[in-house]
């Protein structure tokens, strides 16, 4: 064989740069001393592959497999021409359906030699072109290496009929399902040490990612080397778990009477989270949909109260947060907005911590509850800026009242909270509750002299120099007042409902303003604290960062203006 058929032989279209085992002779004549031993790249990275530039939609990558993928199964998963004559037939390659970046793509070749070959045949006998050190031989980081000598060359033949799959000796056997090990299905995975063989036309509906890996082209791949067709070659999901994989295809295998029971008050709430997870990861859209509107029943009481650990108005913020996780993952609205409007409940009822709900109400966007937690985490503050503790309960809860940096006064008889684990802010996170303490206060410095306007009534006769001028008075009066300033200055929302209750039981606004006049006043004072509610969120923007990006503008603007 010429040296170009061994080129042929040990490279791709995709391939890196590949030692040859060929001698080379100096333009005069004399023989070139061997080559250093060089470390091949039978297929180029990752990165530059065909199968990362053309992402199979539903397969993720994860990392690199023990396994390799010979350049004929390669160039047939990227929808490439390969001749049968210059590849050497393999596998599909195990595929990794893992939580990543969307992509599909065959493993790492960390075990090929050579670009392909098995671990004894044409490569330590005669008329074999190179030779593979001693079995289980690596680098010093672990990969293989092709040892080059001076041979005679084997043939395409012999090549393409050797295996391409290097297997650990030392790795664990896998054991049968139990449940869903079918004999009669036609489609075997791996997931860690468990096979499971189900069947290829359940698994390949709804658009699913493994639909997609079963629409690959595999004519010119020989049956015993297609992934998936027998136990000792399956189709390898690393990265999964049993439990999880099973919660999947029992959904994918019951009954219709069997999944009614997820819409009934005994519904397993953990299960049916697990089963719109998986649905999500792997693209089954129709399940996906049951899944989240199943969950969203039983939660929300359709049929009847859930069961108590599942119940929204006892459980920990762990569980509100996977709530609002799989709500988001899903894109349903409905769940998303019952889940944060209880928990905005029990954050302001203090019965929940709102540190854990700051990170999630940043990354969702859900004004409402990132307003309140960081309002509520805002008056939790300490004298050393400290937030508190991590323990739901409160018990656990500091108390509006308390001696914060945020309060004025010392509640009398105010009970300190009960020790716990103190709970880690990020920088952005206290940057914004600065810029939220800065904002609240100069807000309620502007409101404690301007009282809420509102229309004159019919029958009025003396509305502007009466019953507005009387409504002026009276409103700064109480702004001033002992159970007004109780409350911290930063609590906006709590000096004004101080000061709804003591306006609404005020003698000179039931003397002086008319009735109709009276209610219009607390209706505008209603209307006042709904608009600071709603505008919590916009409190808590990192003003610091908020004021490099404008001076940076400014900075721009000032060169442009310097150059023209």
């Amino acid at each position: 064989m010429s040296e170009a058929d061994i080129s042929i032989l040990f490279s791709s279209p995709t391939s890196g740069t590949v030692q040859t085992a060929s001698s080379s002779r100096h333009p005069s004549g004399a023989a070139e001393p061997p080559r250093k031993r060089q470390r091949t790249t039978p297929f180029a990275s990752r990165e530059s592959s065909p199968m990362s530039r053309q992402a199979t939609p539903g397969l993720v990558a994860g990392q690199s497999s023990r396994r390799s993928t010979p350049p004929l199964s390669q160039a047939i998963m990227s929808n490439q021409s390969v001749h049968t004559s210059s590849a050497i037939p393999g596998q599909l390659g195990a595929f990794k359906l893992m939580t990543g970046n969307g992509s599909s793509e065959p493993p790492g070749d960390a075990d090929m030699v050579g670009g392909g070959g098995d671990a004894e045949a044409g490569m330590k006998g005669e008329g074999s072109k190179g030779k593979r050190r001693e079995m289980g031989s690596h680098s010093a980081d672990g990969d293989m290496v092709w040892e080059a000598d001076h041979g005679g060359a084997s043939s395409v033949t012999e090549c393409a009929a050797r295996s391409p799959l290097v297997e650990d000796e030392d790795e664990e056997r896998a054991a049968r399902d139990g449940e869903f090990y079918i004999d009669t299905a036609d489609c075997v995975i791996r997931v860690d040490n468990t096979l499971f063989r189900v069947h290829r036309y359940f698994l390949g509906r709804d658009s699913s990612a493994f639909q997609h890996m079963f629409s690959i082209p595999n004519a010119c791949v020989p049956s015993h080397n297609l992934e998936g067709y027998s136990d000792d070659n399956p189709i390898r999901l690393y990265g999964e778990s049993v439990e999880r994989f099973k919660a999947l295809l029992s959904v994918i295998y019951d009954l219709p009477l069997q999944l009614q029971v997820y819409n009934t008050p005994a519904a397993n709430v953990e299960r049916l989270l697990t089963i719109a997870e998986m649905a999500d990861k792997y693209h089954f859209a129709s399940i996906e949909t049951w899944a989240v509107d199943a969950l969203y029943n039983v939660i929300s009481g359709l049929h009847g109260p859930p069961q108590p650990e599942y119940e929204l108005t006892h459980c920990s913020s762990a569980w509100m947060k996977r709530l609002l996780e799989v709500a988001l993952l899903c894109g349903h609205t409905p769940l998303r907005n019952y889940v944060a409007d209880r928990w905005v409940e029990r954050i302001l009822a203090r019965d929940l911590r709102p540190v854990h709900a700051l990170e999630i109400a940043d990354r969702s966007g859900i004004r409402r509850l990132q307003g309140y937690a960081y309002y509520v985490q805002l008056l939790e503050m300490d004298e050393n800026f400290e937030p508190g503790v991590v323990e739901d309960g409160k018990q656990y809860a500091r108390s509006r009242l308390g001696g914060g940096i945020l309060s004025l006064t010392t509640a009398a008889g105010a009970a300190a909270p009960a020790p716990g684990t103190p709970a880690v802010l990020t920088r952005e996170q206290k940057q914004r509750l600065l810029s939220g303490h800065w904002s609240l206060t100069r807000l309620w410095e502007h409101l404690r002299l301007n009282a809420p306007k509102f229309q004159r009534s019919d029958g009025c006769a003396y509305h502007q120099h009466g019953c507005v001028t009387t409504w002026m008075a009276v409103w700064r009066e109480v702004a001033r007042a002992e159970n007004t300033l109780r409350w911290p200055g930063a609590d906006v929302v709590g000096r004004l409902k101080a000061m709804e209750e003591q306006l609404f039981m005020h003698a000179d606004l039931s003397s002086a303003l008319s009735t109709q006049c009276k209610r219009s006043a607390l209706l505008a004072l209603k209307a006042t604290m709904k608009e600071v509610q709603e505008g919590l969120a916009d409190r808590f923007v990192d003003r610091t960062a908020a004021a490099e990006v404008a001076h940076s503008a400014e900075g721009v603007e000032g060169s442009a203006s310097s150059k023209v």
